[in-house]
């Protein structure tokens, strides 16, 4: 595949990536108390796609690089990639809807090591014994931050691990990691294409997708959404842009570089999360957070370290 970027490239791109998804985050946080669950996410690939089908139109007209048709292959990686999105947050509302829902989301965070699994299943592909420490402790670290309260996570992490809400957050967890497996799968299946244009063809293709599906959905079971998202299209606007610039990054990064690290460097996200919770919604860091923080920044040094470059 032909690439003209360096080999540091696919950490910048996840970092853009991580920072605007959280941003799209704290926007359809905001959206909640107007738009339903469904309605929320709905915004994310609906106002995505045309950011882009721009950046696609950018690429040929601009930087005449080629944005190439999806083959049967990538289609289907693609197909699979849309299809796991969707479960996997379907997955985590029923975890988010079970008695103990802490503990379906502490399990969802175990996608970095899932996808490090499916990656070598799928593709073949091995990471270091310092990058499997780097993703172990990064994992356990964010496990462990998904525990608003209560004074022994670990412990409810373990002892949780039998109660349905558990399987939904692994369930969950293993339906985004598959879901990144299969971007890498889609892009580098495009052959000789120029990275960029495998990228957004694929990400074209997957909210192509996942605009007509969710949408389906939405008119099947609540009509009533459109009008919604109609009078919150300022805030659905800014959402579905972040994520569209997020996934053309992140489609970039899995091009270039593994699942798992892109993944596991992607967790910055929470970082930046923190952030924007204390500077938007004035909430301050519990110092099991502050634990958690450093844990994750040691897990994500030990990844970049460990030849990730």
């Amino acid at each position: 595949m032909s690439a003209s970027f360096p080999a540091w490239a696919w950490i910048a791109f996840t970092l853009i990536a991580a920072s605007l998804q959280a941003f799209r985050t704290a926007a359809q946080k905001w959206l909640g108390g107007r738009l339903s669950t469904a309605a929320a996410t709905y915004v994310r690939y609906l106002f995505a796609l045309p950011v882009a089908a721009v950046w696609a139109l950018i690429l040929i007209f601009v930087f005449d690089i080629e944005v190439p048709v999806p083959g049967a292959v990538s289609f289907g990686y693609a197909a699979a990639n849309a299809a796991t999105q969707i479960a996997g947050t379907a997955f985590l509302l029923l975890a988010l809807q079970s008695r103990n829902f802490a503990v379906g989301v502490a399990y969802s965070k175990t996608d970095v090591v899932q996808a490090a699994a499916f990656e070598a299943l799928v593709l073949g592909a091995a990471i270091t014994w310092g990058a499997a420490a780097g993703i172990a402790i990064a994992t356990v670290a964010v496990m462990v931050m998904s525990f608003k309260s209560g004074a022994r996570p670990i412990e409810a992490i373990l002892e949780g691990i039998t109660e349905k809400a558990a399987v939904y957050g692994l369930l969950s967890g293993a339906s985004f990691a598959i879901s990144g497996v299969m971007v890498r799968a889609a892009v580098i299946n495009y052959g000789d294409a120029h990275l960029a244009g495998a990228a957004v063809s694929a990400l074209v293709t997957v909210l192509s997708l996942q605009v007509v599906v969710m949408g389906a959905y939405l008119a099947w079971r609540e009509r009533g959404a459109f009008g919604a998202i109609a009078r919150s299209w300022k805030p659905a606007a800014f959402a579905g842009a972040a994520g569209g610039i997020g996934s053309i990054c992140w489609f970039l990064a899995l091009g270039l570089q593994q699942v798992a690290y892109v993944r596991t460097l992607g967790l910055v996200e929470i970082l930046v999360t923190i952030v924007l919770s204390r500077v938007l919604f004035k909430e301050h860091p519990r110092r099991r957070e502050i634990f958690g923080i450093v844990m994750l920044l040691i897990g994500i040094a030990l990844v970049l370290n460990a030849g990730a470059l």
